[in-house]
């Protein structure tokens, strides 16, 4: 039997919390979002507390707790709890970079999946279930599709999310880590906090299995994560 995903649920819990109440005291997204000439000024704990609510309205906010429930669980039953750690707050921590490079005020669990999404499709490529990469593949689609902003973008991302996954036992390992990487750089280069983090996570999945495999070199590529 397989470990209850703890870390999925901890983390799950300290987001839901305030990003419910949020909605009954507005002022607290205000008081917790990244704000980047605040942070400037001294008030650094919004680089952490702006990933526990969502500045994106009741759509968005149950989309990322949608998410963070059903590919943190599966996550982190592939990976392992230090692992999805590793992946998650790579993509918290480069996601904060891109929001500070960027000026870019708000708030959300977004880039931590995001980081999910890149480590995830990069353990995909090392053997791992991919049916963890295929939905962070999904939601990469759709923070890319949310960026155009047009009707198309959606029902692309849609037609092409639903192939990833249905088709995931067919799919090479490797198209994950391709879907990951250009929509990682295509929102780096049009200023969107989100690229950063997917590229963070990709990074983060990249030395966690590079370090494994260093460590282990006889260790198959199919065999269950230890941590």
């Amino acid at each position: 039997m397989r470990p209850f995903p703890r870390v999925t649920a901890i983390v799950f819990l300290l987001t839901a919390v305030p990003s419910l109440l949020q909605f009954a005291c507005p002022s607290l997204l205000t008081g917790l979002r990244r704000d980047p000439a605040l942070i400037a000024d001294g008030q650094l704990w919004r680089l952490v507390t702006s990933s526990l609510v969502q500045d994106s309205g009741v759509p968005g906010t149950v989309s990322n707790l949608g998410f963070l429930l059903v590919l943190g669980w599966l996550a982190e039953r592939a990976v392992g709890p230090g692992r999805w750690l590793l992946f998650f707050l790579s993509g918290v921590a480069l996601g904060q970079v891109g929001g500070l490079l960027f000026d870019t005020v708000g708030a959300g669990s977004s880039i931590g999946l995001c980081g999910l999404v890149g480590g995830t499709a990069v353990a995909a490529w090392h053997g791992r279930d991919p049916l963890p990469a295929a939905i962070g593949a999904a939601y990469a689609l759709a923070v890319a599709a949310s960026a155009v902003d047009v009707l198309w973008s959606f029902v692309a991302a849609a037609v092409l999310a639903g192939l990833l996954i249905s088709q995931r036992g067919r799919v090479p390992r490797w198209t994950y880590c391709l879907v990951a990487l250009m929509v990682g750089i295509g929102l780096t280069a049009v200023a969107d906090l989100h690229g950063t983090a997917l590229l963070g996570g990709m990074a983060a999945g990249g030395l966690a299995y590079r370090s494994r495999m260093r460590a282990s070199p006889q260790v198959r590529a199919d065999a269950p994560d230890a941590i």
